[in-house]
């Protein structure tokens, strides 16, 4: 065989091997994984059908909160200290000159958290929530390290429930002593817009039934 008629052979082989290589059915991912070694997934319709394609990551991932509870010398050793789902915080940021004056903001958690003596700190999904009756209306909300956000209800239908009276006796104690907080570690793209209505928030200066005047 002359050197030309081995080098057109080669040549063959090679394309052939390329179409076989090429054919790899996309269902399997394997070539899209191989090309998103570096992270970046294809938006195309070259993702498999097998889900091994991948969505590539976004860049606006969703933030969590960090919940801390302060742990007192009277509170037994194994006491646990759940922040059920659905916790409204809230916290005022701080004024940034006349432009940007001071603003209430408002988030609700997404997941149960369950801290103790050992793990006083844990980390919670979180969604913005905005009420343009209370004025939480800063969204998304970001982090800051100088703003705290302290428990205030639950979310209940449209509104917010203040009262925590389906609650532990040890949550609602702490609560009101202040120490259960809450920082923010990442934006919080998700959004809860509450819809009620001033006629919905219980004035709590208001007297209770049967305490005021008797009417005829």
């Amino acid at each position: 065989m002359t050197p030309q008629n081995t080098r057109v052979l080669a040549y063959a082989l090679a394309g052939l091997a390329i179409g076989v290589l090429g054919s790899t059915p996309s269902g399997t991912g394997w070539a899209q994984t191989g090309k998103q070694s570096s992270g970046v997934a294809s938006s195309g319709a070259g993702a498999g059908a097998g889900g091994l394609g991948g969505v590539a990551p976004s860049l606006n991932v969703q933030g969590g909160v960090d919940i801390c509870f302060a742990h007192q010398k009277s509170d037994h050793p194994d006491t646990l200290m759940v922040i059920p789902s659905g916790t409204v915080f809230v916290a005022r940021r701080p004024a940034n000159g006349r432009k940007d004056p001071a603003q209430m903001e408002g988030l609700v958690t997404t997941e149960t958290v369950t801290l103790t003596e050992m793990q006083p700190c844990g980390m919670a999904d979180a969604s913005t929530l905005v009420s343009r009756t209370r004025h939480w209306l800063i969204n998304p909300v970001r982090p800051q390290v100088d703003v705290t956000f302290q428990p205030v209800g639950e979310v209940s239908g449209n509104g917010v429930d203040t009262t925590f009276e389906d609650e532990a006796s040890g949550f609602q104690a702490a609560v009101k002593a202040g120490i259960i907080t809450a920082h923010v570690e990442g934006p919080l793209h998700d959004t809860v817009y509450l819809s009620e209505s001033p006629a919905d928030i219980e004035d709590p200066d208001a007297p209770s039934a049967g305490t005021g005047p008797e009417t005829p």
